[in-house]
């Protein structure tokens, strides 16, 4: 008999927006994951909270190997792409708190408006 791997439970409070709901303040919302039934990246989880918990979680992603940028967010305070960032486990109780970019006006959700940025190279 196969023993089953234990719970390892981790927590992910992210930044939730809807323009559609103009009179609704922006909020954090929590989500569980097993991480054992997850990669180990945060992109990982926001894919597997997506297509699993909420379908209505709005994020970028392309490439998935930290080339495009399309994934970037703050993750715990730093502003990085969420496919090269892991998820932490040396503090298992401690949440992810996963930001759209800050300075950015927010298009909903994670998804920054990138007008002015790509502006700039034009």
């Amino acid at each position: 008999m196969a023993s089953e791997k234990p719970a390892n439970p981790k927590s992910f409070k992210i930044y939730r927006w809807n323009p559609d709901a103009p009179t609704e303040k922006p909020r954090m919302q929590e989500y569980k994951l097993d991480l054992g039934q997850t990669g180990p990246m945060v992109l990982d989880a926001l894919i597997k909270i997506k297509n699993e918990v909420d379908s209505t979680l709005t994020f970028r992603r392309s490439c998935r190997e930290g080339i495009c940028g399309s994934c970037a967010m703050n993750i715990d305070g730093k502003n990085t792409l969420a496919c090269i960032t892991h998820i932490p486990k040396d503090q298992p109780t401690k949440d992810v708190l996963i930001y759209p970019l800050p300075h950015m006006f927010v298009v909903k959700d994670l998804v920054p408006d990138m007008n002015y940025f790509y502006k700039q190279y034009a």
